[in-house]
């Protein structure tokens, strides 16, 4: 997916707010800001948003010296997560389709992420959390998709999971406790260095994902898949896969277009998302990539 010119005032946004997460030197931010505006301009036509935010943040990390700005935000997502998930487990289990239930959950925890415009502090992703789980089990997904899902399934003993932010991991281990409990064997992949408030291993590690399934990093620190900066062993995984579940709206972003069997599963959290994949902003989105279409 390239680039809308919508993105290039969100990267600043962005920018910002990783800025002050890691520093209260104002003049630090203004530096974050600085380079930033350098850098967008010098931006090709071609280049994907997770190409850009992987820069736009490298330049944050750098300049302020900090590794990890999200570093709070992320272990409170994550905490938010494993309090919820006895809850969010019970409702799938008295489903009367515990895998759909589960796929609605995987797809509503995509709310908790701090790179789109969705709020502006956690406090105000926490509020949001219950109301979108609640209205994700009632609103319909798509069933012809679904039922492409359920197919494709029914064909592997193996699945690729590619993990998106931390606190969503917590849904993403409902959805692979019911992989599992197909008898699947699911490998999670996790960011390979932190990045935004996306799910490293440590992150997986910490909500006992690594004790249903493989958990394995990309290699990279883009905010999203990118397989040109993923690592030889993770391409090769993704050579090799005959089912990819792909969270999130990065993975999307990197992924659109990619000749692989792959099943995106995210909400539409901003219009950039919602015009590309033509759906209602706030969507939860299951949808199969059209291999006769893609391009390698």
């Amino acid at each position: 997916m390239k680039a809308y010119l919508d993105c290039f005032p969100c990267f600043m946004r962005q920018a910002l707010e990783a800025a002050r997460m890691a520093t209260t030197d104002v003049a630090r931010q203004r530096e974050v800001l600085n380079r930033v505006a350098q850098f967008l301009p010098t931006v090709t036509v071609d280049a994907t948003p997770v190409d850009i935010g992987q820069t736009v943040h490298r330049l944050v990390r750098k300049i302020t010296g900090v590794a990890d700005p999200y570093r709070a935000v992320k272990k409170r997502s994550n905490d938010i997560g494993l309090r919820l998930y006895p809850e969010l487990t019970a409702r799938v289990t008295a489903a009367d389709d515990p895998l759909l239930a589960a796929i609605k959950i995987a797809g509503a925890g995509n709310i908790i992420d701090f790179g789109p415009k969705v709020a502006a502090d956690p406090d105000e992703v926490e509020r949001m959390i219950p109301d979108a789980f609640a209205r994700a089990l009632h609103d319909p997904i798509d069933m012809l998709e679904y039922r492409a899902f359920q197919d494709r399934l029914s064909a592997v003993n193996e699945i690729l999971y590619l993990g998106d932010n931390a606190g969503e991991v917590v849904c993403d281990k409902i959805l692979i406790e019911q992989l599992v409990a197909r008898g699947k064997a699911v490998t999670f992949v996790a960011r390979g260095a932190p990045i935004i408030n996306d799910a490293t291993v440590d992150d997986a590690r910490y909500v006992g994902l690594d004790k249903i399934a493989a958990v394995i990093t990309n290699g990279s620190d883009a905010p999203g898949t990118w397989l040109d900066d993923c690592s030889p062993e993770f391409k090769e995984a993704f050579r090799s896969a005959h089912l990819i579940i792909s969270k999130g709206q990065g993975n999307f972003e990197g992924l659109s277009g990619v000749d692989a069997p792959i099943f995106f599963l995210f909400k539409a959290k901003c219009p950039v998302i919602a015009l590309e994949a033509d759906v209602a902003l706030g969507t939860v989105v299951l949808r199969q990539q059209v291999l006769e279409k893609a391009t390698k």
